[in-house]
């Protein structure tokens, strides 16, 4: 995730973040402006009272006024602002109110300064220094940009420079000299300010995609229990074995199988494979799953073809202006006379291995669903027949698309021999997920879905046919 996206991602949770922060702050800063207020009021009631014999009265008033009412004015403009917190809501009131009482604070800091100057008290720094304190203690304090932080302290360095210009003492250029250089005295201000709040920026963005990334995961892996509830159980009456076996790229994938078996037995199974992976695909096919328990509702006896032209239709209608289409292989599998019928809408081809280990191809019989319209579509529909003891094996193309230590696909002729070879143990999907496992190298590139059909036994029926192993019919539909 870029930066860019993460900052509008978390715009909204940073906002806030900064509103608490900055509210907060800006009470610390109140109750160490107090604090400093009441310690300046005492120390210099002290001071005053240690010379106050050495000097004029009228000078002694004036020199009150100055300090201890510079102390008082200060308590009571801090007093004032901390005791007003509550109400201001928003960044901006805060902000506004910050930079009020720094101003206000900056105004008697530097009245202060100039009447003691007047009169000729020497404080060993300069006047431009409290312009330079109320700079760095708020920077210090507030979470702000340094553009804020030079909105109180621009007008009280103007009044310095008037002051500089017009009352200060010493010759023309080192006047002008000072007023150049004087805006160097907030540099460390700004620095602090962009530095504290670029980190903070960094630390949070941290934190808050690594929250998103387990709360992603957490989602993720809620929506693949939800989203794998909707793959049927196996499937074995006695008569028909339906196995599969399915592991998605990512948390979600875009293959799917879909069972349906009517109460005579008679299994109707739809492999898909939509187009992309992870979430979008995953959400695809939660859709194609209503459409196809739909389908199944309204016409049960629905053949192969019939249901590759009703999904074409409805992935035509609702998802191919989205670029997302779906290639399909639907069985119907008839265990009273020893039948499969297919129809495969651009789907890799299938594989039927007869008891006498022969095996066939079963082909694609028409274009992928939503390639083209419902008048352009055409699909065909075959018919093989089974002799007990025949599986046919179905996969997607992950399947034989995985990639080795040189770069080669594992391809369907490797799939071929692997069905040539003897029966597996734990059964045909297994077997060959295995092999998908051996041969791929690296992290998978697709998704694996691999489902088989066995024909343990026909139905009994008042008649019956001797049945071909794998033997193949063409019709058109």
């Amino acid at each position: 995730m870029s930066t860019d996206t993460s900052q509008v991602l978390f715009r909204a949770e940073y906002q806030h973040e900064l509103d608490t922060w900055l509210r907060r702050r800006f009470a610390y800063l109140c109750l160490t402006y107090g604090v400093l207020a009441a310690f300046g009021l005492i120390s210099s009631t002290w001071e005053l009272a240690t010379f106050w014999r050495s000097i004029p009265a009228a000078s002694v008033l004036i020199l009150t006024l100055l300090t201890s009412g510079k102390g008082a004015a200060s308590l009571a403009i801090v007093a004032f602002f901390y005791l007003r917190r509550e109400r201001r809501r928003t960044r901006d009131d805060v902000l506004r109110a910050a930079s009020s009482m720094i101003l206000a604070l900056g105004t008697v800091s530097l009245l202060s300064r100039f009447g003691t100057e007047w009169m000729g008290l020497d404080y060993k720094v300069g006047v431009i220094f409290s312009v330079f304190f109320w700079h760095i203690t708020a920077c210090l304090f507030l979470p702000w940009t340094p553009r804020d932080s030079l909105r109180p302290i621009v007008p009280l360095l103007a009044v310095w420079v008037a002051y500089t210009l017009f009352l200060g003492d010493g010759d023309v250029v080192g006047r002008l000299l000072s007023v150049m250089f004087s805006p160097g005295i907030l540099i460390p201000g700004l620095v602090i300010c962009g530095w504290r709040l670029k980190r903070h920026s960094r630390r949070f963005r941290s934190t808050m995609l690594g929250k998103h990334f387990r709360n992603l995961r957490q989602e993720f892996t809620r929506a693949r229990t939800i989203h794998e509830s909707l793959f049927p159980q196996t499937y074995d009456d006695g008569f028909i074995r339906i196995e599969y076996t399915y592991r998605p790229m990512r948390e979600l994938g875009g293959d799917f199988l879909h069972l349906s078996v009517s109460p005579q037995g008679i299994a109707h199974m739809t492999l898909l494979d939509v187009t992309g992976h992870g979430l979008a695909a995953a959400l695809t096919v939660n859709r194609i799953y209503g459409e196809l328990e739909r389908i199944r509702g309204e016409s049960p006896n629905s053949t192969p073809g019939e249901v590759m032209r009703l999904l074409n239709r409805y992935i035509g209608l609702t998802m191919a202006r989205h670029n997302i289409y779906a290639t399909a292989v639907a069985f119907l599998f008839d265990p009273y006379v020893g039948e499969v019928r297919w129809a495969s809408a651009g789907h890799p081809p299938a594989f039927c291995r007869g008891a006498n280990n022969v095996v066939r191809e079963l082909g694609s019989t028409g274009l992928m669903l939503g390639a083209v319209g419902d008048e352009d579509f055409e699909i065909q529909e075959e018919t093989m027949e089974l002799a007990p003891g025949d599986v046919i094996v179905a996969f997607t193309d992950g399947t034989f698309e995985a990639r080795g230590h040189d770069g080669s696909r594992l391809g369907l002729t490797r799939l071929r021999r692997l069905m040539e070879g003897p029966q597996p143990a734990q059964g045909w999907p297994r077997s060959i997920s295995a092999a998908v496992d051996r041969h791929r190298v690296g992290r998978a590139e697709d998704d694996v879905l691999v489902a088989s059909m066995t024909l343990m036994a026909q139905r009994p029926q008042a008649t019956t046919q001797p049945a071909i192993p794998c033997a193949i019919h063409t019709t058109t539909t």
